[in-house]
């Protein structure tokens, strides 16, 4: 799915939900089984927090249970030993302990939903861009990362992680370089500046764009993310993760397909409202 098309999932479920919707969005979500498990993942969100239609989706599980079990909506069949043959429930073996499949489809739907409605409710208290930032911040090891790196004075600070040294450093540097921006960046980011750490990364992309070049390009658009969610601006974060979710080719792709794209969307429901 495109971020448009996830912004546009959660406009659609504030007016689903005040009698509204659009014929457009309805079709995405008929269509694209993305769009349909995300949009189930949104309802579900806002079901468990406002702790409503527990009763109803129990009856929707049962009856998507008993479908695939292909078993008739007027009837039910015995759970009865792998020799035997399965039998209706109007035909009762005398002395057998009898339960139906669908009283346990029921029970154990009921079960699954109350679980995942608790942690959904959970996960609505505790997800926040903020929590994001602490889950996937990661620190960047520049001469694992980018192979051995010349020894300047700038690459010295920043691995004996003298952030203020790094940046005072970038500071009067003559020429500004990629290396000497991202690594301020990283420095902003560590010391939890993330508006400075978002510019810096913003002035290597641009750099790259100017001179045909990616000289650090997947490391700034990857922090580039991150900052943003440290600044809680998850809606800015969300497109750039999902350009790099969708590149295979790109260096942080694995990582951020790793990530809870359920989370992250489930704050940015948040940060919408």
């Amino acid at each position: 799915m495109t971020p448009e098309e996830t912004r546009a999932l959660v406009d659609q479920l504030d007016e689903y939900r005040t009698g509204r919707s659009s014929a457009g969005v309805e079709q995405l979500i008929d269509q694209d089984p993305e769009a349909t498990q995300e949009w189930y993942y949104l309802n579900l969100a806002v079901d468990a927090v406002r702790n409503t239609g527990l009763h109803d989706q129990v009856a929707l599980v049962r009856e998507t249970l008993r479908q695939e079990l292909k078993a008739p909506a007027g009837e039910s069949y015995m759970a009865v030993p792998a020799n035997q043959t399965s039998r209706r429930a109007t035909e009762k073996p005398s002395g057998a302990i009898i339960r139906t499949i669908g009283k346990y489809s029921f029970r154990a739907a009921a079960c699954i939903l109350v679980v995942a409605s608790s942690t959904v409710i959970y996960k609505y208290v505790t997800v926040s861009s903020s929590s994001l930032y602490g889950r996937y911040f990661g620190a960047y090891a520049l001469n694992t990362s980018r192979g051995v790196e010349k020894e300047t004075p700038i690459v010295n600070a920043y691995n004996e992680k003298d952030w203020i040294s790094v940046l005072s450093l970038a500071g009067t540097a003559g020429a500004k370089d990629n290396q000497v921006e991202f690594l301020a960046g990283m420095a902003d980011l560590q010391l939890n500046r993330c508006d400075d750490a978002i510019t810096h990364f913003e002035q290597v992309i641009a750099a790259n764009a100017q001179a045909s070049t990616d000289y650090y390009q997947d490391e700034a658009e990857y922090y580039l993310a991150i900052s943003w969610l440290a600044c809680k601006k998850v809606n800015q974060a969300m497109p750039m993760l999902e350009k790099i979710k969708a590149d295979p080719n790109h260096k942080y792709h694995q990582k951020v397909a790793n990530m809870s794209f359920f989370d992250l969307r489930l704050a940015q429901y948040k940060e919408n409202k």
